[in-house]
């Protein structure tokens, strides 16, 4: 029992929102309300700003939930940590940036291709049906996550 519980500690994910039934549905909740806001807002400013103050929003509930006191040994590693390795914490930050802009990209592309696709089908909100059906993926996804996370606790 004691490595089952040893294996859910070190395969745990440390991200506050999947730790409670709450925090699961507030990020698929999150994930399908913004990837349908293009089918609700026309204006490309309005639509700015609705992405920007989402993403505040929404990154100031995971700052709060994550804000809360960690288990002993949880605590993150120090930007020093990872000099001491040989790693340049500049050169991580720029090659994470550079993932993240690629997959923002890609997302994209492949968003708009779908919704080429839908609307040529005749669905009259595309971007909607696809935030409900990546809500529904992330909620089900983090679900049995949390699930497989506690039954290797136990």
């Amino acid at each position: 029992m004691t490595n089952n519980h040893e294996a859910a500690e070190k395969s745990r994910d440390n991200y506050a929102l999947d730790d409670t039934l709450a925090g699961r549905i507030t990020q698929a909740a999150a994930q399908g309300i913004v990837t349908s806001y293009p089918d609700w807002i026309k204006s490309t400013k309005g639509l700015i700003t609705a992405y920007v103050l989402s993403t505040i929003g929404f990154g100031a509930l995971v700052a709060y939930t994550n804000a809360q006191a960690e288990e002993d040994g949880d605590e993150p590693r120090s930007p020093q940590e990872f000099a001491d390795k040989g790693l340049k914490l500049w050169a991580i930050l720029a090659a994470v940036l550079i993932l993240v802009g690629l997959a923002l990209w890609a997302d994209v592309a492949v968003s708009r291709k779908v919704v080429s696709f839908l609307r040529k089908r005749g669905v009259k909100r595309p971007w909607t049906l696809l935030g409900a059906i990546g809500a529904a993926a992330t909620f089900i996804i983090s679900e049995l996550e949390a699930r497989d996370i506690e039954k290797l606790a136990s």
